[in-house]
């Protein structure tokens, strides 16, 4: 019926919001650490090495991306944590650096959620780091 429908869509157009949000926050975690680098001397890809990685709003390096672990939301944040008060999401987010040459990053994030059907859905954010400074 389309009662259910609009549901449906307005459902999917949520988690696309969603998932595109976590995405650029994805590349503007990895732009935030080239930043800090810069700030305090370092070169600017100072532990950004090439690989895949997860990232959390506040990540001053990389983490470990040994899987592909839900992201879990409290009062609007998410994270990895699983502290008591968190809650799982059905997102995921992959963070890929490329490093393209000795002054380009090459930053790909990636979410990536169930979809209807059992078919996995997602949602890239592309950046390109530079040394200009």
């Amino acid at each position: 019926n389309l009662s259910d429908n609009i549901t449906r869509v307005n459902a999917s157009l949520q988690d696309n919001l969603v998932a595109s949000g976590l995405a650029q926050e994805g590349v503007e975690v990895i732009r935030a650490i080239r930043d800090t680098n810069w700030f305090n001397g370092r070169v600017f890809d100072s532990g950004l090495s090439a690989g895949v990685y997860q990232v959390e709003w506040n990540s001053a390096t990389p983490l470990s991306s040994a899987g592909s672990l839900p992201l879990n939301i409290n009062n609007g944040l998410y994270t990895y944590s699983t502290n008591s008060g968190w809650t799982p999401t059905k997102f995921s987010r992959a963070v890929t650096i490329t490093k393209i040459n000795a002054g380009e990053l090459q930053i790909v994030s990636t979410v990536t959620w169930p979809g209807r059907g059992g078919i996995n859905k997602s949602i890239s954010a592309e950046s390109h780091l530079f040394n200009w400074k």
